[in-house]
């Protein structure tokens, strides 16, 4: 399961790049371009796709290719054959990976615990359960 959030700098509104991608489209074009890159971001830490967003995937997060040029310029994303990643993506986000382990240690703590309340604390079939 993903996350239902992902991590931003606060000073996403006035960090360089931004500043570059509205210097460079206008203020209007700009905020625009700029609230995909959030989408970007959004749709790739909920679908696990640990930064990489496909050609196909423009329509979902309100985004053109020539919208994408404009993040790649900025240092933003970088191209490769299927689409785009998000640079520094797993720097600054946690990767599904990660998440998945999360999820797998809580679990089992669920399981354990579940375990430890009904039969005891010698009892051990929660390893059953979760293996």
């Amino acid at each position: 399961m993903a996350l239902p959030w992902f991590r931003t700098d606060v000073n996403i509104a006035s960090h360089d790049k931004t500043l570059a991608v509205l210097d460079d489209l206008g203020r209007q074009n700009g905020r625009a371009v700029m609230f995909s890159y959030l989408c970007i971001i959004g749709y790739c830490v909920g679908n696990g796709t640990d930064g990489h967003i496909k050609f196909s995937a423009l329509p979902f997060v309100h985004a053109t290719k020539r919208d994408m040029e404009a993040l790649v310029k900025a240092g933003l994303l970088d191209p490769d054959r299927s689409g785009w990643t998000v640079r520094n993506f797993a720097e600054r986000q946690q990767t599904s990976a990660v998440t998945s382990a999360v999820a797998g240690d809580k679990r089992r703590a669920s399981a354990k615990g579940n375990c430890v309340r009904h039969h005891g604390a010698d009892c051990g079939c929660w390893k059953e359960k979760v293996a």
